[in-house]
């Protein structure tokens, strides 16, 4: 399915938002005011509280703000987002995107991206994949490993997805989600491989297959390469705040040092 010969593209972006203390920093609006740029409508869903001002910072660029507990981390936080518009509405959309606050950017505008994707004939894609693992270090996904995967900060679904019984199940069927370890094994690592199994089409904006050799997880680890040369409009927060332990399995932290 694409989106190139289409007039105007009706597009749902649902942004999943958390922080401990309910404080929306400032590369929060940054992202989403591009986002608003390439998005029909815009909704966000905040797990725990949001500060007064960070609810203003939030309605400056949607009235669609909702607050819910801060239980199921993203995945039940789009559950709910999903949830609130009901398929009817959803079949709508031309496409709709769930991205989340765990990126910096844009760094190049998203319309360049989006302009790009419209191109591609695919039912789901995203900004970049996770190229998998071996083995399940969580012990909590269904096939025993990682598989790769788009990664779940932005992943984009088409009309003919979205409308699909199967999309429609996984949702409706999705099991409780009690950890981050879980929330990998229910829903990011599980994701494109469970749709392309159903036979829709994946594709992702920054090809990385050639560094697979290098890295199992290029936004991370080669992100100054995709930036710099790939036109990755974004990079990872988590650059900032990764434990040690997780860098010094592959590399002594100069990634981000020199992003």
């Amino acid at each position: 399915m694409k989106l190139d010969q289409k007039k105007t593209i009706n597009r749902l972006v649902i942004y999943f938002f958390y922080d401990a203390d309910g404080i929306v920093d400032r590369y929060v609006p940054y992202m989403l005011e591009d986002i608003n740029k390439n998005c029909s409508e815009l909704f966000v869903v905040c797990n725990g509280k949001l500060t007064p001002e960070g609810r203003k910072t939030f309605q400056k660029l949607t009235p669609n703000v909702m607050v819910r507990e801060n239980k199921g981390f993203d995945v039940w936080a789009y559950k709910t987002a999903l949830e609130h518009y009901g398929w009817d509405k959803l079949a709508e959309y031309d496409e709709v995107v769930m991205m989340n606050f765990t990126m910096f950017g844009p760094l190049y505008p998203f319309s360049a991206m989006f302009e790009e994707m419209n191109q591609r004939d695919v039912d789901f894609w995203g900004i970049t994949k996770h190229h998998g693992f071996p083995f399940d270090p969580f012990g909590t996904i269904p096939c025993g490993y990682i598989p790769e995967h788009i990664q779940s900060s932005f992943i984009c679904i088409r009309h003919d997805m979205l409308s699909s019984i199967e999309f429609q199940r996984y949702w409706n069927n999705m099991e409780p989600v009690n950890s981050y370890g879980e929330a990998v094994g229910k829903h990011e690592a599980i994701f494109t491989k469970t749709f392309e199994g159903f036979g829709f089409k994946s594709d992702v904006y920054v090809q990385t297959d050639d560094l697979k050799e290098y890295t199992h997880y290029p936004l991370m680890l080669e992100s100054l390469e995709l930036v710099k040369n790939r036109k990755c409009p974004v990079f990872k927060r988590k650059s900032f705040t990764n434990e040690y332990y997780e860098f010094l399995n592959c590399c002594v932290g100069e990634p981000t040092v020199e992003l």
